[in-house]
């Protein structure tokens, strides 16, 4: 990585999960009174940690997973060569750690990205709550699906698309989580670097660069810093989709 991740202790905070605004985005409506009822002696708070700090490395025991609660974060997978491949980006009411589930060890590292706060659910903690609630197993295990399914997404792109397809992808699928979480989907703050998208969507750091300036002159977007401001929502999300020039109307 560019820079070396540190590893930090963090310690418990005291917030019951009926007091967080995004537990609807945690559990469907139909289990929050039940998961709040049984959450609330499962779930662990914990306190903000700093940009670069690991949530767990690669082959470490598993022994919790996680919800993001704010920040972000980055998922990072480390082949026998050493080379690192980016498998995702972390956003707030993400379950953190669940591709580990049936490991003994963690399979990828996680990565904070800025500062951010998790809440715990440790494996034993989560095995006695499936057994004392099949519909919050039912539940959980949807959101790993979703996950699952949006990963082999990002995978699929890398083969079938082009840069300005896979560029715009990215800028969509950021939109989108944003406008889940009740937030302006057309400001998006890029938390990770251009070598981190690259990296993700499979391009060259400078063809990231060439292709958000292409967008630029062509009016989709502007970016200021690390500030990305999509200006025409439905044009983007056709180049997205299509082979189609970023001109096209």
């Amino acid at each position: 990585m560019p820079d070396t991740p540190r590893l930090h202790v963090v310690g418990q905070q005291q917030r019951p999960c009926d007091d967080c605004r995004l537990r609807p985005n945690c559990f469907p409506d139909h289990l929050q009174g039940e998961f709040a009822h049984h959450a609330a002696n499962v779930i662990r708070p914990r306190a903000p940690v700093p940009r670069g700090t690991y949530l767990f490395r690669q082959g470490s025991p598993v022994t919790s997973f996680f919800f993001l609660r704010s920040g972000s974060a980055k998922s990072v997978l480390t082949e026998g060569d050493g080379r690192e491949s980016i498998m995702s980006f972390l956003f707030p009411t993400d379950l953190i750690g669940t591709a580990s589930m049936d490991q003994t060890v963690y399979h990828d590292s996680v990565v904070t990205l800025e500062r951010s706060s998790f809440c715990e659910l440790r494996v034993n903690d989560l095995a006695d709550l499936f057994r004392s609630d099949p519909p919050i197993q039912r539940a959980f295990l949807a959101k790993v699906t979703s996950r699952i399914l949006n990963e082999r997404h990002a995978r699929v792109r890398l083969e079938h698309s082009s840069a300005d397809e896979r560029m715009a992808d990215f800028l969509v699928e950021l939109s989108d989580r944003l406008l889940e979480l009740g937030r302006d989907p057309y400001e998006l703050q890029l938390t990770m670097s251009r070598y981190d998208i690259a990296n993700y969507i499979g391009l060259a750091p400078e063809t990231v660069s060439r292709v958000l300036r292409r967008f630029s002159d062509k009016q989709l977007i502007s970016v200021r810093h690390k500030q990305l401001t999509i200006h025409q929502p439905a044009r983007l999300r056709k180049v997205a989709t299509t082979s189609a020039d970023a001109s096209a109307d």
